[in-house]
């Protein structure tokens, strides 16, 4: 119940993170929301009793929710166009970062001085960069208000009208099947090699973390292969759904591949499934440039937040379906097979199918004549 407190105030708070964002700007929002993480994660080492507990975690959720929507807005108000999926790339394998040092880290502290100092710790950190993040970033200049900029078409989208344009919908449903096999691997990958592959809680430590490493240089990768593209001229649509598709299209394959593996072939399976990791990976940075892409300025942190806030209303129940179906089942099989299916039908179905041109930035619907399928909207002249 706890962790489920925390991931549906992250999810709600997304959806108030992306307007405030763009109101108050990322400097503001950034330090805000780890502000507020920061003294909420301090808080969690200060009791064991459920209900100051809860309220903690709930805090926590607050505070995590600008993370996401004030760094897409950095991103597009600091990086060129063919810069920006590098950034979207590098901002995203910090997560898989902080995941990879954040569990020895905390397994260190935890020995040494007790579980209180685990909160006490990380929650100072976060403070600390507060500081150094008002100290070091100074956002550029913004353009005049959207309402005195009468000529541009695109001051007339607001929050509210987002959700008019397919491809709106087309990245909230894309990402809810990109987080879901996310989920899958982040919460039971562990619980796989040890219940599946009958590894020691130990070796399947050590090896669960394997395939999050290699996931951050693919992360990376995939952000600088999506730049050098656009660079060298191939269009920002193809480039970004060809990651996108192409990297949930194989993480799908690999996921069956290691779903089938024979009891014996541990090490294949294993392979397989890292591949798996390795590919979605190499979608996130495509997958989270379509908003920074087509969003006007003023309106970037909202597209974002509507993007993740799809992404973990589908990927939340990522873990439950995955522990019901194994429940029911004894069998890793069926969630892994489920897994891919999501992927398959929800990823990569919505990024290739439903999300369109991404050339030009998201116009009013001011009249009906429509250009690739209905997304962008030329205004009337």
């Amino acid at each position: 119940m706890l962790f489920s407190i925390f991931n549906w105030t992250f999810t709600l708070a997304i959806l108030v993170a992306g307007p405030l964002s763009d109101l108050v700007r990322a400097r503001v929002a950034y330090s805000l929301g780890v502000g507020i993480w920061s003294t909420a994660t301090i808080l969690c080492g200060l009791t064991t009793s459920f209900a100051p507990l809860a309220i903690a975690r709930a805090l926590v959720g607050v505070g995590e929710g600008p993370m996401i929507p004030a760094g897409g807005l950095v991103i597009r108000e600091t990086f060129e166009e063919h810069h920006r999926a590098s950034a979207v790339g590098t901002f995203f394998a910090g997560n898989k970062l902080g995941l990879a040092l954040g569990i020895p880290f905390a397994s260190i502290i935890l020995a040494r001085w007790g579980w209180p100092w685990v909160f006490y710790v990380t929650g100072a950190l976060g403070i600390v960069w507060v500081v150094a993040w008002l100290t070091v970033y100074r956002p550029p200049s913004r353009e005049a208000p959207p309402t005195q900029r009468l000529h541009n078409p695109a001051a007339a989208i607001r929050w509210s009208t987002l959700l008019r344009y397919r491809t709106t919908w087309g990245i909230m449903v894309g990402q809810a099947g990109y987080l879901y096999i996310y989920y899958v691997f982040a919460t039971w990958l562990p619980g796989y090699l040890v219940l599946q592959r009958h590894m020691s809680i130990l070796n399947s430590g050590f090896v669960g973390m394997l395939p999050f490493v290699v996931g951050i240089g693919c992360t990376v990768a995939g952000g600088w292969l999506g730049d050098m593209m656009v660079s060298r001229g191939v269009g920002k649509t193809f480039a970004r759904k060809a990651f996108a598709v192409g990297g949930l299209f194989a993480a799908t394959i690999f996921t069956i591949l290691g779903a089938l593996s024979p009891a014996s072939m541990t090490i294949l399976a294993i392979v397989f499934l890292t591949l798996s990791i390795a590919s979605f990976s190499f979608a996130t940075a495509a997958v989270n440039s379509m908003t920074i892409d087509i969003a006007p300025p003023h309106v970037v942190s909202s597209l974002v937040s509507l993007q993740n806030f799809g992404g973990n209303v589908g990927g939340s129940f990522a873990p439950v379906v995955t522990g019901v179906l194994l429940a029911n089942t004894g069998s890793f099989l069926v969630p892994l097979l489920v897994t891919a299916g999501v992927a398959l039908i929800f990823g990569c179905g919505a990024f290739g199918l439903i999300v369109g041109d991404l050339e030009h930035q998201l116009r009013p619907p001011t009249d009906r004549r429509r250009i690739d399928g209905g997304e962008i909207d030329r205004p009337t002249a």
